[in-house]
């Protein structure tokens, strides 16, 4: 068996059961025209236990392109089946960022390995990965997806509050702003919200209902999954702050507060369906805001039991359409 610690640069496996390629330090070169990403045996992931791996059951792992890996070949000297164990965070160091050329000490280069070597789809065509690599024009198998189709994070929310829904912007990628990774340096691998220095400003709610998020992480109690396209999950043990909460890219989230109070937010429509009962059982007050209008639909009998006073207040016309109306009471005023 022998050990290795490398970089990988494709996960596109043809597949599909989770294998990435990986430029190992010590064993490949770091010239692409001599041995290109394609032509990187592939490697197997080891997963947790909590994992089955057969059958569609359990998890992936969450490798990208860039990732530090460490690993063995289950071949041993003869370096062919490699399989990675793990995954290591640091704090990549500057001149991983920028352009080719154009940027001094930039070490991510397309004609040499151990970084991320996606580009936009159309550039691949005519550099050691391309689609007829130079090298092996015949092979046929080079990279093909790129950055124009990969996830990204969005370059803002606009989140509204007035009924006209709300929106999100996603960055445009060009040939000369490549969000490959890392996608900075010089700070921590491990996500800001597992630092503790995360934004919860957009988990304001206070405009709706006058709540804010409770979130004050402390590193390292909060357990954190945050994805390529921005989506959050965080399970909080910090003391006194504990939360668990969901985000979508969008702004859609559900936060449990240390308390056990929950806060949710729908940044745009939301669909409930119940096919058969639903009870709602609340010990305190309701309060119902609707900004526009609103339709109940009921398709058998409807009955309202109120034990104290019920008061209807319309500041438009009040329409009671029925074939048969029954008004039982001691005392019926009417004022006009």
């Amino acid at each position: 068996m022998k050990i290795f610690y490398g970089i990988i640069e494709d996960r596109q496996d043809p597949l599909k059961i989770g294998r990435v390629r990986v430029r190992c330090h010590g064993i490949h070169t770091d010239r692409k025209d001599l041995i290109a990403t394609p032509d990187l045996p592939w490697a197997q992931v080891l997963l947790p236990t909590t994992s089955a791996g057969l059958s569609g059951f359990g998890t992936q792992h969450g490798l990208v392109e860039g990732s530090s890996v460490w690993g063995f070949f289950r071949d041993g000297e003869k370096c062919n089946q490699p399989v990675v164990v793990g995954v290591s965070a640091g704090i990549p160091q500057s001149g991983y960022k920028g352009q080719e050329g154009k940027d001094a000490d930039v070490k991510r280069s397309i004609t040499k390995g151990f970084n991320d070597p996606r580009m936009l789809t159309v550039a691949y065509d005519g550099t050691p990965d391309g689609v007829n690599p130079t090298h092996a024009p015949t092979r046929g198998h080079g990279l093909t997806t790129g950055l124009d189709s990969a996830p990204i994070g969005p370059k803002s929310r606009e989140i509204n509050y007035d009924g006209t829904g709300s929106k999100i912007t996603n960055p445009t990628i060009t040939a000369d702003d490549l969000p490959y990774y890392p996608l900075y340096t010089d700070d921590s691998d491990l996500s800001s919200f597992a630092r503790g220095e995360g934004d919860y400003a957009g988990r304001d709610t206070s405009d709706a209902n006058g709540i804010k998020s409770k979130a004050k992480p402390v590193y390292p109690y909060n357990k954190v999954t945050q994805t390529e396209s921005g989506h959050v999950i965080e399970i909080d043990d910090t003391l006194g702050v504990e939360r668990i909460a969901v985000e979508h890219r969008s702004g859609t989230f559900h936060e449990i507060h240390p308390d056990g109070s929950q806060v949710t937010r729908i940044v745009n429509d939301n669909y409930t369906v119940v096919c058969k009962d639903d009870e709602v059982w609340i010990g305190g007050k309701v309060n119902v805001k609707i900004l526009g209008d609103a339709t109940f639909d009921v398709g058998g009998d409807a009955k309202i039991n109120v034990a104290k006073t019920t008061e209807v207040d319309s500041k438009g016309n009040l329409s009671v359409i029925a074939p048969e109306i029954s008004l039982n009471a001691g005392i019926i005023k009417l004022n006009s």
